[in-house]
C-alpha cells in the first residue's frame, strides 16, 4: 500500500539492497485490501517470488495471496512471522513482545526522569525466522536444510 508509510519505507530497503544480491524487485501497488488479489495476479509471469512487507493492507487479504501463489508456483516470504501461520513460506521479522518489552524499558527510562529526547533512536534488537514447510511444498518450492536448522519456529 503506497498509503503506508512503513511500506513505502520497506520497499525502498528492499530496492536498494536487492540488485547486490542478484535479484530485480517488481513492484505491485494495493492500495486498499480489494486490490491485493488484482496486484497478485499482475506478478504472475514476472516474478520469481512475492516478498509481503509489514503492511497492514496486504496482511489483512493474506489468504488471497496464498491462494494465488499456491496455484502458480510462486513462493510468498513475508516480513510479519504471524503469516507464517496463515500461508506464507517463512518470514524473518521480529518478535511484538520482544519489542514491547524493549519500549517499556525506554518508557522506564522516562519515568525515572530521563527526558525523551535524551534517549537514543533503537531499532529491533533481534529478528526471528519462522518457517512453514507444508506452504513451501504447496507453492513448489524448497526450504534449503541450512535454513531448517536456524528457525525459531517451524510449522509441519
Amino acid at each position: 500500500n503506497p498509503g503506508e508509510a512503513n511500506s513505502v519505507s520497506l520497499v525502498e530497503l528492499v530496492k536498494k539492497h536487492a540488485p547486490s544480491q542478484g535479484m530485480e524487485v517488481v513492484e505491485a501497488a494495493s492500495p486498499k485490501s480489494a486490490d491485493v488479489q488484482t496486484a497478485m495476479r499482475s506478478l504472475v509471469g514476472k516474478v520469481d517470488v512475492v516478498y509481503l512487507p509489514t503492511d497492514n493492507t496486504v496482511i489483512s487479504a493474506l489468504e488471497g495471496v496464498i491462494k494465488i501463489a499456491e496455484q502458480t508456483d510462486i513462493p510468498v516470504i513475508a516480513a510479519d512471522t504471524d503469516s507464517v501461520k496463515r500461508g506464507a513460506i517463512a518470514a524473518l521479522g521480529f518478535n511484538y513482545y520482544d519489542v514491547g518489552r524493549q519500549t517499556g524499558a525506554m518508557v522506564v527510562e522516562v519515568l525515572n526522569g530521563k527526558a525523551p529526547g535524551e534517549l537514543p533512536v533503537q531499532g529491533v534488537e533481534k529478528t526471528e525466522l519462522y518457517l512453514n514447510l507444508p506452504a513451501a511444498e504447496a507453492m513448489g518450492a524448497t526450504i534449503p536444510e541450512a535454513l531448517l536448522g536456524q528457525a525459531k519456529e517451524i510449522i509441519e
